[in-house]
């Protein structure tokens, strides 16, 4: 009996062991730990590298195509390409692992200028989402819309610095901009959801709050309704996020793309001579997938 006993035991041992390596393999990945001014500084230097380059596309052209699209115009590519848009997952993942997926389509997006009180280059950094591997992402229409900047680009959780070289649709109502950067290889890209996630449905948000980079927070999906001001739809969820984190994007329970983060709207109980008091809610507002969908299709057919 013991020796038929013995192979057992040690066959459980090993997979013990080897069940051991795997959970260890994704702690390293999934509790990394973020080195904020590292990552700042970065970027920055790859920023100030592209701007010193003779290939860079400028800025001043970028924000032209920006408005030109946002306004109604005709898209700046001459070609009809075919986006490769990944299906979503069938499974429902833990935070964990939709943290881990999600991690690496997230990019931080954003341009250097210069204040016009001193002669040092500034960074301004937001987020986007790469839909495409070949290098194309969404990000928010305000982000790329900044008349200082001289230089965009995106950098991916691997530190790989990529400049953004066209805009490839925008609106200016939805608050969206798809863009292109010039990649050598293929990039990470998130899946698409099919759909709209339901009023109620779990969210999950990676954003960059106040340079607070890759911050991974819970919500549902609280209520859609149309801005007021731009009467466009608007997907208001309880997930948190702040300044600096416009661009980034909300995913559902399979990693799949839902929204994208757009702005925040504080409620305060009273005013009084311009004085706001008692902070009661802060409202946040996304893109929803819809209205992501729809401008993919005016500029192609993407492939699914």
């Amino acid at each position: 009996m013991a020796m038929t006993r013995i192979p057992r035991v040690i066959g459980i041992l090993s997979a013990l062991l080897a069940l051991a390596g795997t959970l260890c393999a994704e702690e390293s990945v999934v509790d990394i730990t973020i080195n904020d001014q590292s990552i700042r500084e970065e970027f920055e230097a790859g920023l100030e590298a592209l701007r010193q380059s003779p290939a860079l596309v400028p800025a001043v052209e970028l924000i032209e195509q920006l408005r030109a699209q946002g306004a109604g115009g005709a898209r700046s590519s001459e070609t009809h390409p075919q986006l490769s848009l990944s299906k979503p997952g069938e499974r429902a993942m833990t935070s964990s692992e939709v943290y881990r997926s999600a991690l690496q389509s997230t990019l931080i997006v954003g341009n250097l200028y210069q204040c016009g009180k001193c002669s040092r280059w500034h960074s301004s950094l937001a987020g986007g989402v790469l839909i495409d591997a070949s290098g194309v992402l969404v990000t928010n229409y305000h982000v790329i819309d900044s008349d200082k900047a001289a230089v965009f680009a995106a950098m991916t959780v691997d530190g790989e610095v990529f400049p953004i070289v066209e805009v490839l649709a925008a609106s200016k109502a939805d608050d969206l901009a798809i863009v292109r950067v010039r990649a050598d290889k293929d990039l990470a890209a998130a899946p698409l959801a099919d759909r709209n996630e339901p009023v109620g449905a779990e969210i999950r948000v990676i954003s960059h709050p106040d340079g607070r980079f890759y911050t991974f927070s819970e919500g549902i999906a609280a209520r859609y309704f149309l801005d007021p001001g731009k009467r466009s739809a608007r997907l208001q969820i309880t997930a948190d996020y702040a300044r600096g984190s416009s661009g980034c994007g909300v995913f559902n329970e399979t990693g799949a793309l839902v929204g994208i983060v757009s702005s925040t709207d504080s409620i305060y109980y009273t005013e009084e001579n311009k004085v706001q008091r008692n902070l009661q809610m802060v409202v946040k507002s996304c893109i929803p997938l819809d209205s992501v969908r729809r401008l993919l299709s005016k500029w192609t057919s993407p492939r699914n």
